[in-house]
């Protein structure tokens, strides 16, 4: 069940993705003139998501299925033992096959509309006018609007809050920044509030040109030497490109590549692992 609740999770971020390109497109399609460039930039990012969605609703699809029929063996089951009143049993029995099934076909058919449209207007867009951009494009908009509300509801609305980054990483893309910035800012700035929140509880006290992250920082693996705790070594081998990546994604909106998120995502870990030895701690340092 864990397994069908994060591929759920992983649609659904997929889905707020989808309907941030959307608003994109209409954004795109309000304006005077269109900048046809990005209007086949942002139905090449809904292609590639639309096949992503695809091969996540199979996997969901495949474990509903498996999860459909544990139930309903467990139902037998319990029907054969006069575990439960029978019209329990049969409540249950009408909720498990009452489930909704993702749209797969809709996915199927927009990403083919979308294909169709890449590669008229990519073969044949000197040819055609704005007008014939717009009614092209009007067409599939409800088509997308409809497929995200349809997944939305077939996989439903209790899935957390997380995937709503799906929304601001498409919004952010066109930007320069998206799915790889959200991740490696969420991690960099879970690190720097932990700091902070040693700083205080710990009441260190540091002069006023030292209360940078990094001068924090080193405050705290001092106190960390102090408790025999090998965060010095940490340290010593943490690369100057973390520092870097970390100034340049929280300051300057920068996406890191998946080499640099793994670096921010590893050494960010093992520092966290090492500062919880410092929770509860009540020790006032001057400097």
């Amino acid at each position: 069940m864990e397994v069908l609740d994060s591929v759920a999770k992983q649609i659904a971020y997929k889905v707020e993705s989808l309907k941030g390109l959307l608003e994109r497109l209409k954004r795109e399609l309000s304006k005077e003139k269109l900048d046809r460039n990005g209007i086949e930039d942002i139905l090449s990012e809904i292609k590639g998501l639309l096949g992503s969605l695809k091969i996540l609703s199979k996997r969901y699809e495949n474990g509903m299925q498996s999860t459909t029929f544990m139930r309903f063996l467990s139902l037998a089951q319990q029907s054969q033992r006069g575990a439960r009143p029978p019209e329990e049993l049969l409540k249950e029995l009408f909720s498990i096959f009452a489930v909704p099934k993702l749209p797969v076909d809709d996915i199927d058919d927009l990403s083919w509309r979308i294909s169709a449209l890449l590669t008229l207007f990519t073969h044949a867009s000197e040819k055609l006018s704005d007008g014939y951009y717009r009614e092209k494009l009007y067409e599939v908009v409800p088509k997308i609007k409809g497929l995200a509300d349809g997944i939305a509801v077939s996989i439903g609305a209790e899935l957390g809050t997380l995937p709503k980054l799906g929304r601001l990483a498409s919004l952010t893309s066109s930007w320069g920044f998206g799915e790889n910035w959200a991740v490696a800012t969420a991690y960099l700035q879970a690190l720097e509030v932990v700091v902070n929140k040693l700083m205080e509880g710990l009441e260190i006290e540091m002069k006023e040109k030292e209360k940078e992250f990094k001068g924090k920082f080193k405050a705290l693996i001092e106190k960390l030497r102090d408790k025999g705790v090998e965060l010095a070594k940490l340290e010593e081998q943490l690369p100057p490109l973390f520092w870097d990546l970390r100034h340049k994604v929280v300051h300057a909106g920068y996406e890191p590549s998946e080499e640099e998120l793994n670096t921010i995502v590893s050494w960010t870990l093992q520092i966290l692992e090492k500062l919880e030895v410092l929770k509860g701690e009540k020790v006032v340092t001057s400097t």
